[in-house]
């Protein structure tokens, strides 16, 4: 039985990934009766193509101790988990779940499993931005005899592509969306790259064409996706002048971002603002776009609605304009190519010495906090103690959140770091929780810094020294300067003198951080 159910899950993924509404629903019926354990699988599968990312979460992790038994339902529950945190912006966790389903594959000799958990390892690394190295990186593995893994490699490198300005050979890598006759997530991932190359390339009618399409596709499979290429068909509107979406289409694509995931929330900001049309106005509101997209580990977006904002405020001199500069300055060296946007690739030129030096700027205001060597966490430029604070749970908690990307974890996962043995949901439970909490906002001393947006908790202006590392080492691969590349790096190494956090010796969870950070104190040594 649990084979089959094993094949029943992944023949119904693949419709899934189809998009045939009829053919899925008939499918479904058949597993009602036939096999609720497959059912509920393909359940957290529609979910997370659907971008309800924390449905598929809760799902998952309902599923854990059900498919235990099984080591290729075990492999095929991971790989979906580490997907949903990955759109998440939560590429640490997900990148666990990543490994857990690899060391599956390769232990029982599934090649083509292998090769398609690896793609994504590598989307990991282009929602963090390291273009370089996942160029050279992705370029070595071989999936010829795996077709999705070669349209996503072709995608991931299409983006690598525009991110240095060569959209002619970006449109190369998407030849295969000519094999592609139905609108399956492979057209769909390739049709929005094509859009931004079109745009790129000056096309605007064309790439106009690629994302309302898309819209409309996602839309008709109720993702929440819908509002990532809204956005973009938006913003050329906007720039280009060209005609917008069907205001139907756009309302429908803000509804549906309502149950998605942050970078969907962050998309449906952007529509709100680009709908606006007073300039100084729809800056100040692509501006928070941008910081959500920051915050969803959506770098490109981030970088391109940024601009888009910096362009908007410069011509209406709106003061939102020093900001968004000094969010462009660690995004644009990441994105070189987009100097040659027909749209803002000039504004982008002029700006860029403005840039430089924002890049290396130091803020006393939030939370700064140095995570190797001896903890030293400043709130506002005071030092904060945590001696006294009688509640190591919430002390756990605040380095938990220091640690995360974008430090930002859901509530559910945050309470499972702290108490792995109990359920959120009695009372009792939510109760220590929640004194956790309010001992960590008490002792910051300020409000506005640990926040709570739906289900997921956020450190607000947060800066880390492994965070700096972490961007300090993309610099230096995104830059052909070899003198810029070994000053980044020097500053690196300095930063990685230290151990991470030995006075927690024994934490399961900053282990896996102590890992990934001698993971890139070796990659420094090695440079």
């Amino acid at each position: 039985m649990r084979v089959n159910t094993s094949e029943l899950v992944r023949k119904g993924a693949d419709l899934l990934q189809e998009g045939n509404s009829a053919k899925i629903a008939k499918y479904l019926r058949r597993l009602k009766h036939e096999n609720p354990l497959a059912l509920a699988m393909l359940d957290m599968v529609a979910s997370v193509l659907q971008s309800r990312l924390s449905e598929t979460i809760k799902k998952g992790g309902s599923l854990l101790s059900k498919v235990s038994g099984d080591l290729e339902l075990s492999e095929f529950l991971f790989n979906i988990l580490g997907i949903a945190y990955m759109k998440m912006g939560n590429h640490s966790i997900a990148k666990d779940y990543y490994i857990r389903a690899l060391e599956i594959t390769e232990m029982i000799g599934k090649p083509k499993r292998t090769a398609i958990i690896k793609m994504n390892l590598f989307s990991c690394m282009m929602f963090r931005a390291e273009y370089e190295s996942l160029s050279k990186e992705i370029q070595r593995f071989n999936t010829e005899a795996v077709p999705s893994a070669r349209y996503n490699r072709d995608c991931i490198l299409a983006v690598v592509e525009l991110t240095r300005g060569m959209p002619d050979k970006a449109i190369k890598k998407l030849e295969f969306l000519d094999e592609l006759k139905l609108p399956n997530l492979h057209w769909r991932q390739g049709m929005e790259i094509k859009g931004l190359v079109m745009r790129m390339l000056g096309r605007f009618e064309e790439a106009t064409a690629c994302f309302i399409a898309l819209v409309q596709s996602y839309t008709d499979f109720a993702s929440a996706y819908a509002s990532f290429p809204c956005a973009k068909a938006l913003q050329l509107s906007r720039l280009a002048g060209l005609e917008p979406p069907p205001r139907k289409l756009i309302k429908r694509c803000l509804t549906l971002a309502k149950k998605g995931g942050w970078g969907e929330q962050a998309a449906a900001q952007e529509i709100q603002a680009l709908l606006s049309e007073d300039d100084a106005e729809a800056a100040q509101g692509l501006f928070a776009a941008a910081q959500s997209y920051q915050k969803a580990s959506q770098p490109l977006e981030a970088c391109l609605t940024g601009l888009t904002a910096a362009y908007l405020a410069w011509k209406t001199t709106s003061p939102v304009f020093p900001e968004a500069l000094k969010f462009l300055a660690p995004l644009a060296p990441l994105h070189p190519g987009f100097r040659k946007d027909p749209l803002l690739g000039d504004f982008l030129t002029r700006i860029e010495p403005l840039l430089g030096p924002l890049v290396q700027s130091e803020s006393t205001n939030g939370i700064r906090a140095y995570l190797t060597g001896e903890l030293r966490v400043f709130v506002n430029g005071e030092r904060l103690s945590l001696k006294g604070w009688r509640n190591n749970k919430a002390i756990m908690a605040l380095l938990y959140l220091l640690l995360s990307p974008q430090h930002r974890i859901p509530r559910d996962h945050l309470f499972y770091l702290l108490w792995p043995r109990r359920n959120y949901g009695p009372e009792k439970n939510r109760v220590l929780f929640y004194k956790a909490i309010y001992l960590i906002k008490k002792n910051l001393g300020d409000p506005k810094i640990l926040n709570k947006y739906h289900d997921f908790y956020q450190l607000e202006n947060t800066w880390t020294d492994l965070e700096e590392l972490e961007n300090l080492i993309r610099l230096a691969d995104a830059t052909r300067d070899p003198a810029e590349r070994e000053e980044y790096l020097s500053r690196a190494r300095e930063l990685a003198k230290d151990e991470l956090l030995p006075e927690f010796p024994y934490d399961r969870h900053i282990e896996e951080y102590r890992q990934y950070y001698e993971r890139l104190r070796k990659r420094l040594m090695a440079d």
